[in-house]
């Protein structure tokens, strides 16, 4: 996969050329399955599946633009619609900004207004069909879950319910950090695997290995010494500044955890970014990035607002 991060030279230039907003939606059935639609033939990257949307009008909010598009594309009537991610993707001679939404309810039957192939498709065939390269941060964004959970230092002794309760609860990736017990963490990694999340071991690849976990989570330090991504079925990193989140992005992390946004009670006077610094990071970045440090499950709506795809924490979780 080409390096997506710019240099600084290509940066301007990219800066200097035109940008065309674009609105793409997200919209889901009761089982899942998500509606997809097809690009016509004769279009640019024609024949591949996207995500139904167009562009914004200029001074258009973006939620109207939403509702206005896929009127005209689907023939439906969009009543909430939410933020998911926002990506930017450049090609020769523009800049493409595209606003993806989660689309919260809808009325009437999808179809091709436009004479356009729609149809659904369950989430774990999105792996192999063909998108436009913009799409495909979206693509793997969606296969995980709105929650990480951060296991904390100390476990106490009921630790296996609690975890157990908090996958259930909707922690779909955990990070076991700071389990230095070898026997509790191989028991974590089978009670994540039995319970369908995700889980992630600390900087070592060999561990990993052996234990059969999902992937590994870098911390920045670790992945600042890294000339190229690991070899590992899922790639996490820690980020806490623009620069650790650009070396990420060139590691080609599959998620990023991005800290600290609020004050904690372990660090209650450490200088933390705030949702305004965490927004002005975020936007554009072709990465699911998860906001990280004094954050709780009430905050997940706050975060979809500045950019986040989820947010991750410990005591908010655990």
């Amino acid at each position: 996969m080409p390096n997506t991060v710019p240099d600084p030279v290509a940066a301007a230039v990219a800066e200097a050329l035109p940008r065309l907003d674009v609105v793409a939606a997200v919209i889901r059935s009761a089982d899942g399955a998500l509606l997809l639609a097809r690009r016509p033939s004769h279009k640019h990257q024609g024949g591949r599946w996207e995500f139904p949307g167009g562009k914004v009008e200029p001074g258009e909010d973006l939620h109207a633009a939403l509702v206005r598009e896929l009127d005209e594309e689907l023939g439906i009537q969009v009543g909430g619609s939410r933020p998911f991610m926002t990506v930017d993707h450049r090609y020769p001679d523009l800049r493409v900004r595209l606003f993806f939404r989660e689309v919260i309810d809808w009325q009437g039957e999808p179809h091709g207004r436009e004479g356009q192939a729609v149809d659904w498709f369950p989430l774990h065939q999105l792996s192999v069909l063909e998108f436009p390269a913009a799409n495909r941060p979206i693509v793997s964004a969606l296969q995980l879950s709105d929650q990480m959970l951060v296991m904390p230092a100390s476990l106490p002794v009921n630790w296996q319910e609690r975890l157990q309760k908090a996958i259930h609860g909707g922690c779909g990736l955990v990070y076991l950090r700071a389990m230095k017990d070898r026997v509790a963490l191989t028991e974590a990694v089978a009670i994540c695997r039995h319970a369908g999340a995700l889980s992630l071991i600390a900087d070592d690849q060999a561990l990993m290995e052996l234990l059969e976990a999902d992937g590994l989570h870098l911390t920045s330090a670790v992945a600042a010494c890294c000339l190229e991504r690991p070899s590992v079925p899922f790639l996490s990193v820690s980020c806490h500044s623009y620069d650790e989140l650009q070396q990420a992005l060139r590691l080609q992390a599959d998620m990023v955890t991005l800290s600290p946004v609020m004050p904690t009670p372990t660090h209650p006077d450490a200088e933390v970014m705030g949702w305004p610094r965490f927004a002005e990071l975020v936007i554009g970045q072709p990465c699911a990035i998860y906001a990280l440090g004094g954050i709780g499950r009430a905050d997940l709506d706050t975060a979809r607002q500045h950019g986040a795809r989820g947010i991750a924490g410990i005591r908010g979780f655990w």
